[in-house]
């Protein structure tokens, strides 16, 4: 009798020591859950304070969003200065950052319902962050608008025939097109550029043409130089933009040397997300379909789950026959 009391109660331990496995796995995926999962129910914020992350930046996109009814879900560009407005291009890089980095696949979905709503060719030079060429010469972009909805303005972005003979005064183009040449596999032509960029730095900011005019700098295009350096795997200046973006409080499109000013937009947000959070470059085209969606790159909450469970009942059964061979 003493000895069944005995194997009963080491099966009990057992048991409890595999479930507190169990509950350590799913404690560790919902660490995973995304950033809309997290903060449900916070209400639109301006700006970003201090110290930034993941779960921030995601869930400032979440709180963009808007119903389109059955042509999807779009982005607004931001929560102040341009609310009632949705580019496509933005929200083709909002699509990649809500799906490969906030992992939240069911607003992703929505938003490419938007993207495949009002198809368009040409995201803006920025694509080129997620393998989308374009071609050279540079030549200026206009705004198109090609719809309204519920009072929301969907608004394309297009090429011009005015060559931007100057680009090199503008950190975004220099960028763009040191990437333009990464992608072709010209790493010296990439690094040429990058040494105009650098040429630009004055410890701040980039103190290019744009700086020139309104005395502000730009966030994303320290965003821009990170991802690019990350791309080429230069580790000083990978962690001087870093510290930079790190540094801008509150967190904002426009900033004077560490003060953010204004309020916080998509572009700005999402290519933040993809420079701090990606390992460039994102080879994943945008699928045309629903049914042709890539794979996540990180695992769903569930899988991760099913192999605690695995493992609890592994841990029970071994120490259960380990039991029953030594009663």
């Amino acid at each position: 009798m003493a000895n069944s009391v005995r194997f009963l109660a080491n099966v009990a331990v057992c048991i409890v020591m595999g479930v507190v496995a169990c509950f350590l796995f799913t404690g560790y995926t919902a660490l995973r859950m995304p950033a809309s999962a997290l903060f449900e129910g916070v209400a639109m914020s301006e700006n970003i304070s201090q110290p930034l992350s993941r779960e921030k930046l995601c869930d400032f996109l979440s709180q963009l969003q808007v119903d389109l009814g059955d042509k999807g879900k779009c982005l607004v560009e931001s929560p102040v200065v341009e609310k009632d407005v949705c580019y496509t291009s933005s929200n083709h890089l909002a699509y990649y950052a809500l799906r490969y980095v906030c992992g939240n696949y069911d607003l992703a979905n929505a938003v490419l319902k938007f993207l495949q709503s009002y198809p368009t060719d040409f995201y803006d030079y920025h694509q080129i962050l997620v393998r989308k060429p374009f071609t050279l010469p540079f030549t200026t972009i206009e705004n198109v608008q090609v719809d309204v909805v519920n009072n929301i303005r969907i608004v394309h972005v297009r090429r011009t025939t005015s060559e931007i003979s100057d680009y090199y005064r503008y950190a975004n183009l220099l960028v763009y097109k040191a990437l333009y040449h990464l992608f072709y596999g010209e790493r010296d032509k990439c690094l040429a550029e990058l040494g105009k960029l650098e040429g630009l730095w004055d410890g701040k900011g980039f103190a290019d043409a744009y700086y020139q005019q309104n005395q502000k700098y730009e966030t994303y295009k320290i965003a821009l130089a990170l991802y690019t350096y990350k791309a080429l795997a230069h580790r000083e200046n990978i962690d001087k933009y870093t510290s930079k973006l790190i540094s801008i409080n509150p967190f904002t499109t426009l900033y004077t040397d560490n003060a953010g000013e204004g309020d916080l937009n998509l572009e700005t947000a999402s290519i933040t997300l993809l420079a701090l959070y990606t390992i460039p470059p994102i080879n994943a085209p945008i699928p045309k379909t629903a049914t042709e969606q890539t794979p996540p790159t990180t695992l769903p909450t569930t899988i991760p789950t099913a192999i605690a469970i695995a493992v609890t009942l592994l841990i029970i059964g071994i120490a259960i026959r380990y039991l029953v061979k030594k009663r």
